[in-house]
């Protein structure tokens, strides 16, 4: 948005500077504190000072003059001089008839004027105007009053309009001349300004070359009305435009200011039209409007003490907010509760599109006090922490059973390239068309939102492997998106925590290359590497409380006949198995691999509470020690054996080596037998004790002797 100085000092009293001080001046900083950012500055002298304002996107009344004013009245107090206007418009209806057929257009009204030969602009409208005299003087006029009063405008040459206006919507795409001489395609949904015979608007973007105003013209249809902000953008956005009138309609101009605007309008066009006397001016034909529902009257409500204790000001003055609320165009009725003070607010029609509850009321009073008012002091702690979403307490309770199965957690993004999805589409035809395409991607690489996260960590285990990393395993708590097989319901629903229309969240993890890495047996086989890896998915259900039963899967990505189902109670939540070897190629993965993908709302829906294991704080004491076993002999037995023994203590055995020597007719098996205690800390004499007993049974009660 322009800021003119000039303009404001006419609206509100402003303190005297130079234009030296246009850079630091204090108004540039008020308007930099009351949010009016400013992103440049113009000085000329033409123009004198204007600020290049930042706006958001739902403030449209910040986009003209009067708006900002408002600001800055409620911050100075100061007093606004509201631009004079016409008396009355017309009570004869115009020359043309009008049809609003779209609820797209809730307000339209029509202003047929008769103008003079050469119709002069007025010398105070012209300082304002780029480029004076450029066009015809009545457009000039409309461009003025918008940067007043923020109502776009639009002009037709009433001889260039067959019979009627008809405000629709466009059925079909089409394609028009606009004014500034190029085509445009107009998108269909767009909403249209038609006569009898042809397009003369795209509504809220841009007229038509063939009903402009010329310099011939004596006759003219002033068009102000209030169109779909969602629909003027989408539009605006479609034919690669923007203009000032988009820019205002997108973010939402006043409902209740048409008739305002116009006679602005008829004021300045109005009389000497100009700077002489003698001058004919501009006069109203015919005025008609219409309107598809009656003005909003929105009423909100917010307490004196609640407002003080938000703002941290616990001596705000009520006539000091009454006074800021009503500089903002705020309606003010002060009622008494008990011993508190309430204000009923009615909002204002120019903020009708923002402000719905007290919080908006709270917004609008601090911006007018100034937050360097409030005091520094930080707010009191709150030690109540809000309950865990479900993927929260489902994430903690399965990271600790995969990070101890080895794993570890990566991040991927949330899209893949063309050629990955042609790739799945050759495995799973069809599935091209439930995928999330992207019109702007930033790279190619990131053109469709992924369904699936196997294509990801086939490439982060391909990576790992040629880096040389022995033992690959990695997992991703991550989202995919797909679109839904039936349309999205439009009726009003409650969501669910865990319920979205085009994505879900899935545990997805994936190994590849040896078990145990630095391990001092031979690498795993397939089979081998399938059932540790099915383990892993078994200890992270069970880390949930709860356990699966693995069914038959045709999950397509997945090797056919080297992959199950993950099944919990009636409900399949996922699947495991062999990565497939077109995707395992595709990624540069030199090795089978593993993979399994689980619903994470479907997994939430079984969890349930699971104690933490005691961890003992005093320190383990291993032993290890080798024993004789037969070469046919189960070693893992022996392993029976030990924990059956109930040795005091014990926290777990396992074998660490199994080797033979060529003249020896028996294996040499190595057991690491671990100790600790929940209370105290164990003597080495005490281990000793446990150990020579364990191997004496051993020995008696079963011929297994130490190895010398």
């Amino acid at each position: 948005m322009k800021f003119h100085v000039r303009m404001m000092e006419k609206l509100l009293e402003l303190p005297e500077w130079s234009v030296a001080m246009a850079a630091s001046c204090p108004l540039r900083h008020l308007l930099d504190d009351i949010g009016l950012e400013v992103k440049g500055v113009d000085v000329s002298e033409t123009t004198g000072v204007v600020y290049t304002i930042e706006t958001l996107a739902n403030r449209g009344d910040h986009l003209y003059a009067l708006g900002a004013a408002r600001e800055i009245s409620a911050r100075t107090l100061a007093h606004i001089n509201i631009p004079p206007v016409a008396g009355q418009l017309s009570d004869r209806k115009p020359s043309v008839l009008i049809r609003r057929q779209t609820d797209k257009c809730s307000r339209y009204a029509l202003l047929e004027m008769s103008l003079p030969v050469s119709m002069q602009l007025r010398n105070d409208v012209a300082a304002f105007i780029e480029e004076p005299g450029k066009r015809h003087a009545i457009v000039d006029l409309l461009n003025y009053v918008q940067i007043e009063y923020g109502q776009p405008m639009h002009a037709f040459d009433a001889n260039k309009v067959d019979g009627e206006i008809i405000v629709d919507c466009a059925s079909k795409p089409e394609e028009i001349e606009a004014l500034d001489g190029k085509t445009y395609k107009v998108p269909e949904g767009s909403i249209l300004i038609r006569d009898r015979k042809k397009i003369i608007a795209v509504a809220g973007v841009i007229g038509c070359a063939n009903s402009m105003v010329s310099g011939s013209t004596t006759k003219v249809l002033i068009e102000a009305a209030i169109f779909d902000p969602v629909t003027v953008r989408k539009t605006a956005r479609a034919m690669g435009i923007s203009t000032d009138a988009s820019y205002a309609f997108e973010r939402g101009c006043d409902p209740e200011g048409i008739a305002q605007s116009l006679k602005r309008l008829v004021y300045l066009a109005g009389g000497s039209a100009g700077t002489a006397k003698d001058t004919e001016g501009a006069h109203v034909i015919g005025y008609s409007y219409s309107e598809a529902t009656p003005p909003e009257r929105r009423s909100v409500r917010v307490q004196l003490s609640w407002l003080r204790e938000n703002l941290d000001l616990p001596r705000l003055e009520e006539l000091e907010v009454v006074t800021r609320l009503k500089n903002l165009g705020y309606g003010v009725e002060v009622l008494s509760v008990g011993k508190d003070r309430e204000l009923s607010l009615t909002v204002p029609s120019w903020r009708l599109w923002d402000v719905t509850n007290r919080d908006d009321i709270l917004e609008d009073v601090a911006r007018s006090v100034g937050f360097n008012r409030a005091r520094q002091d930080l707010p009191p702690l709150s030690y109540e922490l809000a309950d865990r979403h479900p993927i929260e307490t489902l994430g903690a309770t399965v990271r600790p059973a995969l990070c101890g199965a080895g794993f570890v957690e990566v991040i991927t993004k949330g899209f893949y390239s063309a050629q990955e999805v042609s790739l799945l589409e050759s495995l799973n035809p069809g599935i091209s068309s439930k995928h999330v395409a992207l019109k702007n991607s930033l790279e190619a690489s990131s053109s469709h939102m992924k369904i699936t996260n196997i294509m990801h960590l086939a490439t982060i285990l391909a990576v790992n492997l040629k880096r040389g990393v022995t033992s690959a395993k990695v997992f991703d708590l991550s989202r995919v998106f797909s679109l839904p097989a039936a349309p999205v319901s439009e009726e009003p629903c409650p969501p669910e925590p865990l319920e979205y229309d085009y994505e879900h969240d899935v545990l997805s993890l994936a190994s590849a290359g040896r078990w145990n890495e630095g391990e001092w047996r031979r690498a795993e086989g397939l089979e081998e590497h399938a059932r540790l890896f099915k383990g892993v998915v078994a200890n992270v259900i069970s880390s949930m409380g709860t356990s699966f039963s693995a069914g038959k899967s045709e999950f397509p990505y997945l090797h056919p006949g080297m992959q199950a189902s993950v099944k919990m109670g009636r409900n399949v939540v996922g699947v495991f198995g062999v990565i497939h070897p077109a995707i395992r190629e595709a990624c540069g993965l030199r090795v089978e691999a593993m993979y399994a993908e689980l619903d994470i709302r479907l997994l939430c829906k079984y969890m349930t509470k699971v104690e933490s294991v005691e961890v003992s704080d005093f320190p383990a004491i291993s032993r290890d020690v080798t024993l004789q076993i037969e070469p046919k002999g189960q070693a893992g037995r022996v392993l029976r054996l030990i924990h059956e023994a109930q040795l005091s203590c014990l926290s777990s055995a396992a074998i660490v080596d199994d080797f033979r020597k060529d003249e020896e007719d028996f294996r040499r098996v190595t057991y690491r037998i671990t100790f600790q205690s929940m209370e105290r800390t164990l003597k080495h004499e005490e281990i000793d004790s446990e150990m020579n007993g364990l191997l004496l049974a051993l020995r008696q009660k079963h011929g297994i002797q130490m190895a010398g």
